[in-house]
C-alpha cells in the first residue's frame, strides 16, 4: 500500500508554514481541517494573499490510498528525524499552486483564486 501525502507551504507577506497533510490538495477547502492550515490563518490579522504549494508524495509501494491522520503524524515524525526523508524513501508525483485571498475581519474571510 502507498500512502498519499503532501508537504504543504504557506506563505504571506510576513510569514510561512510547512506542515504535512494527507491526500493532494488543489484548493483551500482541501486543507480545511488540518489544525496548521487554521492556526497559519489565525495569525493573520490584515487582509492579504496567502500563497499555497502543495508537493504530493507517495510512501511505499502498491495500491495508492489517502494517508490517515496517524499516518501524516508518523510521515511527520520520520521527516522531523531525517533530513533526507522525502527524497530518499518517497515518491513525488506532483504540485499544485494555489491562492487564497484571506480576509480575518469578515465573516467566512476567504476567496479562492486559481493559478
Amino acid at each position: 500500500m502507498a500512502w498519499l501525502f503532501s508537504k504543504v507551504t504557506m506563505r504571506d507577506d510576513h510569514n510561512e508554514s510547512e506542515f504535512f497533510v494527507s491526500g493532494f490538495p488543489r484548493e483551500p477547502d482541501d486543507l480545511e481541517g488540518w489544525t496548521a492550515y487554521h492556526e497559519f490563518l489565525d495569525e493573520i490579522t490584515e487582509d492579504t494573499i496567502v500563497n499555497i504549494r502543495a508537493e504530493a508524495y507517495l510512501y511505499g509501494e502498491g495500491e495508492t490510498v489517502k494517508a490517515t491522520p496517524e499516518e501524516v503524524a508518523y510521515i511527520t515524525l520520520r521527516d522531523k528525524n531525517d533530513p533526507n526523508f522525502l527524497s530518499g524513501h518517497c515518491d513525488c508525483i506532483g504540485e499544485s499552486d494555489f491562492n487564497l485571498s484571506w480576509y480575518p475581519g469578515e465573516l467566512f474571510g476567504q476567496d479562492f483564486v486559481e493559478l
